[in-house]
């Protein structure tokens, strides 16, 4: 049987090489893997909306189902917003009324944000909750004096290097941090205030991975994103920070070979 083709969707800020331990672990088990490369990524003048990068997606989705090949997609972070919008009628039945071969046929989120139509991403940023409260002042408290997202002349946001080591990549390995800090590139901050026009776990065989020590996302903003969807997503629930390709990409090929039933799922 065909193994479908996986297809990576970036965070803010990642481009694919952050990727590379996860699509090699993919590539292990037969699974050909590619991170989408974002033209938000490095944007000057910064890009207004995530439109081009959906665009992008989208494209390199196609080269995959005009040769019939199934795909599963994974959305890293902010890349949930992306990869939502990119998919819109590629599911298995769409494809088939239209007589065409090959089809999306998972979404997985990886501490990625799911989005209701017609909200941004600032949107589903506000605290809801005084539990979500209290982890945000923690946070705050471990930010310092630091600026966290540091504007740029051209109207672009950077990350606070130091800070992300502990925010992005808690529980990485250290020479995978420094690499993974390194890599980091600008982003526009205009593509979080862009509502979204499309929500596709609601339409698509859907994972979450959640990540219960995730210092960017804590795990009360995903239970929430994860509970608004009513019942959509399988979860798979795991102990990393909000870069489990990273620190446990075990983890997140396992999660992959689940979905496609070449490994019993936990009960």
């Amino acid at each position: 049987m065909l193994k479908p083709s996986i297809i990576i969707v970036p965070g803010a800020w990642h481009r694919p090489k952050h990727y590379e331990k996860l699509i090699r672990g993919l590539n292990q088990f037969g699974f050909e893997s590619v991170a989408v490369d974002l033209p938000s990524l490095d944007s000057s003048p910064p890009l207004s909306s995530w439109e081009t990068d959906a665009q992008e997606v989208r494209r390199v989705i196609m080269t995959h189902l005009d040769h019939g090949k199934g795909v599963i997609m994974i959305a890293h972070s902010f890349g949930g917003v992306a990869m939502s919008e990119a998919v819109k009628g590629l599911g298995r039945k769409s494809r088939q009324d239209q007589g065409l071969q090959g089809a999306v046929v998972r979404l997985v989120y990886m501490a990625a944000v799911a989005i209701p139509i017609g909200q941004s991403y600032m949107d589903q940023m506000k605290l809801k909750t005084p539990a979500e409260e209290e982890v945000e002042r923690r946070r705050k408290e471990m930010e310092g004096n630091s600026r966290g997202m540091l504007p740029q002349e051209d109207g672009s946001l950077v990350l606070d290097k130091d800070l992300v080591k502990d925010i992005l990549f808690h529980g990485c390995d250290s020479e995978d941090v420094q690499q993974a800090v390194d890599l980091l590139g600008s982003f526009p901050p205009g593509a979080m205030y862009v509502p979204v026009t499309y929500s596709a776990c609601l339409d698509f065989p859907s994972t979450y991975i959640k990540c219960k020590n995730d210092r960017a996302f804590s795990v009360l903003t995903q239970e929430r994103m994860i509970a608004q969807m009513g019942g959509v997503f399988d979860v798979e629930e795991c102990e990393e920070g909000h870069s489990p390709f990273l620190s446990n990409h075990y983890f997140v090929v396992d999660c992959i070979r689940r979905a496609v039933g070449e490994i019993p799922i936990i009960i």
